[in-house]
C-alpha cells in the first residue's frame, strides 16, 4: 500500500514514517510511507497513486483540503491523532489505518 504522510515541512515526519513501514512489515504488509510537506500534496497525489492520505496533527487546518483532495484520488484520508503521532505509538496508528482502510 502506498501511503502518503503529509506534515508542515516534510521533516519531522520521516522518523513517523519509517517507523510505520516497519510496523507494518512486522504484520507481513507492504507499506511504503512517503512523507511530504503540506505545500507539496497535490504535486505529489499527481505524480504518484496513494491509497492513503494521513495528515499530521500539527497542520489539521488543512483537513478539510486535504478530505477533498483524497475523494478525487479514491484515497483513504487519515487525521493523525496527537496521542498517535511518536514513533512510541506506531503501533495505535497501524491499527488505526488498517481499520479506516477495511
Amino acid at each position: 500500500m502506498n501511503i502518503l504522510l503529509a506534515c508542515g515541512g516534510g521533516m519531522s515526519s520521516s522518523i513517523l514514517a519509517t517507523a510505520l513501514a516497519k510496523e507494518a512489515a512486522g504484520h507481513q504488509q507492504d507499506w511504503h510511507v512517503h512523507e511530504t510537506s503540506i505545500d507539496k500534496v497535490v504535486d505529489d497525489l499527481n505524480e504518484n497513486d496513494y491509497q492513503v492520505i494521513l495528515l499530521a496533527p500539527q497542520v489539521s487546518f488543512k483537513k478539510k483540503d486535504f478530505e477533498e483532495v483524497a475523494a478525487e484520488k479514491n484515497a483513504k484520508f487519515v487525521l493523525i491523532p496527537m496521542t498517535m503521532y511518536t514513533p512510541a505509538k506506531v503501533d495505535k496508528l497501524y491499527e488505526l489505518i488498517v481499520k479506516e482502510t477495511e
